[in-house]
């Protein structure tokens, strides 16, 4: 082969690859299961424990002003696992829950919303900007290491922030998002 093929060839199979490769994407987490409640479909009343409370500015309700969640409908809505090395326990661990855009998304969030506060148990919260948990896959996890979370253990729910995949999520500006045993998303 000549010279001159040779550099054709390679030059077609530079482009090839480049082109492959522009298309293509990191997927940053495995879905477990599709979701059975889409937005725009009724979210029905929790018929057990109530474990999340989504309120504020929001079109979907099934209780009073609220969109409240027991286990089972809060999985309905599509569960997604990814893992992360975790900031407060030091180790990585496998989570599995509901990405916070899709619960937006679920409840009727207007499109223009900017921030959420996130609300755990012991009365902590802290405001998270909306357009955070649309760029990145942030999630409402239910699941450690494929167990379900008790409260003695940051559950039953805990956001968790995808930091080993984006690089760009720095501790000191997410780490405060990061809410052991939350109970109450409020949409401002």
């Amino acid at each position: 082969m000549n010279k001159a093929h040779m550099f054709t060839a390679s030059l077609i199979l530079a482009i090839i690859l480049v082109s492959c490769g522009a298309n293509t994407s990191p997927v940053t987490y495995e879905s477990v299961s599709q979701p059975s409640i889409n937005p725009g479909d009724a979210v029905p009343a929790p018929t057990g424990e109530v474990i999340l409370t989504v309120d504020g500015n929001i079109s979907q309700k099934n209780v009073g002003s609220e969109l409240q969640f027991d286990l089972a409908t809060l999985e309905s809505l599509g569960l997604v696992k990814y893992d992360v090395d975790d900031p407060f326990v030091k180790k990585n661990i496998d989570y599995t829950g509901v990405l916070i855009s899709q619960i937006l998304e679920v409840a009727g969030a207007p499109k223009d919303t900017e921030s959420i506060m996130l609300t755990a148990l012991d009365d902590y919260s802290v405001d998270m900007k909306v357009a955070d948990a649309l760029k990145w896959p942030f999630m409402v996890a239910i699941k450690a290491d494929g167990e379900y979370m008790p409260i003695d253990k940051n559950g039953p729910l805990l956001s968790v922030i995808p930091y080993n995949d984006f690089l760009e999520l720095d501790h000191l500006t997410y780490d405060s998002v990061w809410v052991w045993s939350l109970y109450k998303i409020t949409v401002k």
